[in-house]
């Protein structure tokens, strides 16, 4: 039985960490039934009961040093660990539970990584000297792989593969519209979904954002749905979007698993998106997107997938968001050969795993 640690922005009710998570396990479980897996987590008790695994608090250190010491492989991931954009701290720790991973001799493994932006040269340094000790990094985008090159970390130890929520298989749509129906949202009138996020100091975007919608529900007869995926973090910014707006809007405030957000987001007829794993969600579900970048991760994503971006947050105009939703609105949703391409690429990252393991 394979011992397995992993270390992630988990147990902060972030859905796409969450999705990722139960991404990550089921796939594990899926190569060997029987691994044995422990979380390192900010809510140790939630983790354990959502995902049904070992948790344990990501600053107890003895208990991170024990499970370490008892562990065949340490995977770190996935996601955005390794960025200093929102906190230094962060990305100090992250490299600090690798490079102890390291220190204890154990095999160690990024996984599906989202590299950057790393600004501070010393960060660079450091991250470049912690990720050239680990036995394999993978990473999701071709940004990520760039990122890594510049940051001088050995060519040979790096793969490009794809963000692991993309092995999730899709939902069944029952519940989704059954969660809808309950806030009121019917399934005989077009649903658009806006998912937000506060970012930067003023409220401009979303003063844009509100004007897109208004045009999209009085041009389109569309119904608004505003979908926060960090919950309740997320709801803040819903509801100034909300205020901003003429149309009406139903704010989706309530706490959901990846399932049933999968369930949900795949009866939308369009999602329009600032959280990355909103538009995975979407890319899983076969629901179009269209999204809007506040950092470079959401840029690597649609690139990878060939997707719809309108461009950065700080600058997008209201008519060109309405053009391009109207756009999509009006034709049939074609297959995405592509994201097949990317789920086949997703799989590997647990075949690689299990793959260390037997070095």
């Amino acid at each position: 039985m394979s011992k397995i640690v992993i270390s992630g922005y988990y147990g902060f009710a972030n859905a796409g960490d969450e999705a990722m998570l139960t991404a990550i396990v089921k796939s594990l479980r899926k190569a060997e039934e029987s691994v044995d897996l422990t979380v390192i987590s900010g809510n140790p008790h939630n983790t354990s009961t959502k995902h049904l695994v070992n948790s344990i608090h990501r600053f107890a250190p003895w208990e991170i040093y024990s499970a370490l010491a008892n562990c065949d492989l340490l995977l770190s991931g996935g996601g955005s660990l390794l960025q200093d954009v929102t906190s230094k701290k962060s990305l100090l720790y992250y490299l600090a539970i690798i490079w102890l991973g390291k220190l204890m001799n154990k095999k160690v493994m990024l996984y599906a990584h989202g590299i950057g932006p790393i600004r501070s040269n010393v960060l660079r340094k450091i991250t470049q000297m912690v990720c050239n000790q680990v036995d394999l990094i993978t990473v999701r985008d071709t940004d990520s792989l760039d990122e890594l090159r510049r940051l001088g970390v050995t060519d040979t130890k790096i793969k490009l593969t794809a963000d692991a929520v993309l092995t999730l298989a899709q939902a069944d749509k029952v519940q989704g519209f059954k969660s809808l129906q309950n806030f009121n949202l019917r399934k005989d009138k077009p649903i658009v979904a806006i998912s937000v996020r506060n970012w930067g100091s003023d409220d401009k975007y979303l003063q844009e954002m509100a004007k897109a919608a208004d045009m999209l529900s009085e041009q389109k007869a569309v119904q608004i749905a505003l979908l926060p995926l960090q919950y309740p973090a997320d709801v803040v910014a819903c509801k100034k979007l909300q205020q901003f707006m003429n149309a009406e809007a139903v704010i989706l405030d309530t706490a959901f698993d990846t399932e049933q957000f999968l369930s949900i987001v795949g009866c939308f007829d369009l999602l329009i998106g600032m959280r990355l794993h909103a538009l995975v969600f979407a890319a899983v579900m076969g629901t179009p997107f269209i999204a809007l970048s506040y950092d470079p991760k959401i840029d690597g994503f649609v690139k990878e997938v060939e997707g719809t971006n309108i461009g950065a947050i700080e600058n997008f105009a209201a008519s060109d968001l309405v053009k391009a939703a109207e756009k999509i609105l009006e034709q049939d949703n074609p297959s995405n050969e592509r994201l097949e391409q990317l789920r086949q690429k997703a799989l590997e990252n647990t075949q690689l795993a299990f793959g260390l393991l037997k070095r």
